[in-house]
């Protein structure tokens, strides 16, 4: 290993060595021992931030096991910062085990680091090692203080999904192996390419793949427990799941694709039905639901239905096709991880009033504690797609992508779609700013607790949902 590709290696190694000194910091005596492993968990991270940032510029391959490049390290980043706010809303969360604080802390590095690794994937096996390295985390995080109510079935239910998943995507692994000679991805199309028509034991390695993809994205069919754990888990593990850990294996399969080019169009049409399913049945089950938990899981089917269109339509062989649906595709899901961030951290600060997440318990709620309810009221404006919002934008990109390769009819159904989810996300807003309160589950309760890492998670989410779609195509031309 050159001496280059130790230094990009840096973030990696702060990450991991950074869980380990958090551990080590929460056996030290003294009776401020809470805080230490809370403000190590900072500082490693503010370094990771630090670390990436002094890459910019720079690329390289470590190995043929993860790749170095400019929209890797934007990613590097958003995982970062992601990691930091999830630190800031659990510092006084009332559900987590403080006498365990280290351990929750150190999970979280851990996690952080799986999805830098998915992310700058460039063969299988480095992807299901980071896969692996995200999903072990959550697994005990989700779990995290079995008392709480769902604990111990939503961590069940994550740890089964994940296996599953794990399960197809090596088996995919295997099989593609079996067929290319290789799992260094960049190099797999020269393999097939070579031979006259695509091995059927490759396109089933591919299929298994993708169906390993699914499942971790929650696409539908494969979305049935997603509501019932994100419901489980404590708000800074929910807002960690469905804004970062997502957004690390979006990003892989970004990276996926563009290695992948030449055959492509091969192998794409496999996503076509999760990707319809998953637009059309996420919005009908969110429309159906009444606690918010539940609605932004199973719009959450629905967004990565949405942000896998455009790289599904790509025109075979056109450059200028795949370019444009990964600008939009990587632009969607930046957008996507800052506004589902901020709505859930509101649903944190809010916990003391509403644990059950029930819509009928935030009535009132906004008005009470303005600065939650803007927020809210950013995010799920954001995640409607009204402008001038980054949602706006971010479906305005892909919607044109879509269009631009000639499909119609999927721009048609994903528009009806998505307005349908205005219905459901209005039924948020109207909770938030109705004129009478509902009896809160601890009606003198205040937000002190969490006060500080939801505010400054709160307002730098909100302002950044409003930045990026003002600023969207810098953004996009920043990015790559």
């Amino acid at each position: 290993m050159s001496s280059h590709e130790l230094i990009s290696a840096i973030p990696f190694a702060i990450l991991g060595l950074g869980a380990l000194g958090v551990l080590l910091l929460g056996v030290l005596p003294g009776k401020n021992n809470q805080q230490l492993p809370y403000m190590g968990t900072i500082v490693v991270l503010l370094a990771t931030m630090l670390s990436v940032a002094s890459l910019f510029g720079h690329s390289a391959n470590i190995e043929n096991f993860v790749v170095i490049d400019h929209f890797t390290l934007v990613a590097f980043e958003l995982f970062a910062a992601g990691g930091l706010a999830t630190i800031l809303l659990a510092k006084n969360y009332p559900a987590l085990n403080k006498h365990v604080a280290e351990e929750f802390y150190a999970l979280i590095l851990i996690a952080v680091l799986g999805t830098f690794i998915l992310a700058s994937a460039s063969n299988l096996l480095a992807a299901f090692l980071g896969m692996e390295t995200i999903a072990i985390p959550m697994f005990a995080l989700i779990a995290w203080n079995p008392q709480r109510k769902g604990a111990i079935e939503g961590g069940l239910k994550y740890a089964v999904t994940a296996t599953v998943a794990a399960a197809f995507f090596m088996f995919g692994i295997a099989l593609i192996y079996f067929g290319a000679g290789t799992i260094v991805i960049s190099e797999i199309p020269k393999a097939l390419t070579s031979a006259n028509a695509m091995p059927m034991v490759a396109l089933i390695g591919f299929m298994l793949l993708f169906v390993g993809i699914c499942f971790e994205l929650a696409l539908a069919p494969f979305h049935s427990w997603l509501a019932d754990t994100l419901q489980a888990s404590p708000a800074p593990v929910m807002a960690f799941i469905g804004s970062i850990a997502k957004i690390a294996m979006l990003t892989f399969v970004i990276h996926f694709v563009i290695q992948i080019e030449p055959i492509w169009d091969q192998i794409s049409f496999v996503l076509w039905g999760f990707v319809l399913f998953s637009i059309v049945f996420g919005n009908l089950l969110a429309f159906r639901q009444t606690n918010i938990k539940r609605i932004l899981a199973y719009s959450s089917v629905a967004h990565f239905g949405y942000a896998l269109m455009a790289l599904t339509s790509v025109i075979p062989n056109s450059s200028a096709s795949l370019s444009e649906a990964v600008h939009a595709t990587a632009y969607y899901g930046l957008s996507y991880a800052v506004m589902n961030l901020v709505a859930f951290a509101v649903i944190a600060m809010l916990n003391k009033h509403n644990p059950t997440g029930e819509l009928k318990g935030y009535r009132g709620l906004g008005r009470r504690y303005p600065l939650a309810g803007v927020a809210m009221a950013i995010a799920v404006l954001s995640l409607a797609g009204v402008p001038p919002t980054a949602g706006f934008f971010a479906k305005f990109f892909l919607f044109a992508s879509v269009l631009g390769n000639g499909y119609l009819g999927m721009v048609v159904l994903a528009a009806l779609a998505s307005a349908v989810s205005v219905f459901y996300y209005l039924r948020i807003l109207l909770a938030f700013f109705a004129k009478e309160e509902y009896h809160h589950h601890n009606q003198s309760a205040n937000v002190e607790s969490v006060e500080f890492g939801s505010t400054v998670v709160i307002s730098v989410g909100a302002f950044a949902t409003i930045a990026l779609g003002i600023f969207a195509q810098a953004v996009l031309t920043y990015m790559f």
